[in-house]
């Protein structure tokens, strides 16, 4: 029985720190996206810990795995709060920010199509980024 938890133990961390992860980047994706990119690190972190000493396989395969697993709903979560912020703030204040920023018109709509594509490349980053410090953190504290 102890045998058969031990081999879920990265997946179930991936789940959990998953679901707790999405919620997370939700909540501080609605302050911006680089605030998600800078909590992705963390929530690496805690879920490749976790994800070590739930098993006993080497602590960067069990970072890895719970990492990816974690990772794609921690960025879809993040993705929806840097959505609802941004539908709060508007299309027309985006335009006009991003005018004043490079100096030329921009319409609300090429605004809102370089918001949607900066969130495709956020979420690219945050994924990178929990993938990387689960394993970094499960290698590291198998280590120790």
């Amino acid at each position: 029985m102890e045998e058969r938890r031990e081999r879920g133990g990265a997946v179930r961390v991936g789940m959990v720190w998953g679901g707790i992860g999405g919620l997370v980047g939700l909540l501080v994706s609605l302050l911006g996206s680089l605030i998600g990119i800078v909590v992705a690190v963390l929530i690496g972190v805690s879920c490749g810990r976790r994800a070590a000493a739930a098993e006993q396989r080497a602590g960067a395969i069990s970072g890895l795995v719970a990492g990816g697993i974690a990772a794609p709903v921690y960025a879809l979560g993040s993705t929806i709060g840097a959505l609802f912020a941004a539908r709060e703030i508007g299309a027309s204040r985006l335009a006009a920010t991003l005018s004043e920023l490079l100096g030329s018109k921009i319409s609300p709509d090429e605004a809102w199509a370089f918001f949607l594509a900066s969130l495709v490349l956020s979420a690219l980053i945050e994924i990178t980024l929990v993938v990387a410090a689960s394993t970094a953190a499960g290698a590291w504290s198998k280590r120790r």
